[in-house]
């Protein structure tokens, strides 16, 4: 699939940094993400019939965090995962993606940069 990286809110690292969500990472994934994400506006939506990997929400003090699926991907040759948090408004064709590492430094992207996924 192609598509082209586009901004997000800036929310994403709030919470990818939530303990609840780090572990299960670490434990469905075998990484910790960067506490950000990749915005992915692809050409065409995203296949979520493909197996997934649940994340289950949970509480945190106060806050209830949803859950979400994530998908084993490859974006420009780099293992990686696309999230599909519960709660999302996205539409099909935009995924966030999550790594061990920054992918926009890692892959040298900027907004508007055509990339390939694989999944």
């Amino acid at each position: 699939m192609q598509g082209k990286i586009t901004a997000g809110l800036g929310q994403a690292g709030f919470f990818l940094s939530r303990e609840g969500y780090r572990r299960q990472f670490l434990e469905c994934l075998g990484f910790v993400p960067f506490p950000g994400t990749l915005n992915v506006l692809l050409d065409e939506p995203f296949p979520a019939s493909s197996p997934s990997i649940l994340i289950r929400g949970f509480s945190e003090g106060e806050e209830c965090f949803g859950g979400c699926r994530c998908y084993h991907i490859s974006i420009n040759g780099m293992d990686a995962a696309a999230i599909r948090p519960e709660r999302s408004r996205h539409p099909p064709e935009l995924i966030e993606v999550i790594a061990p590492a920054n992918l926009r430094r890692a892959l040298d992207l900027k907004d508007g940069d055509s990339v390939e996924v694989i999944i």
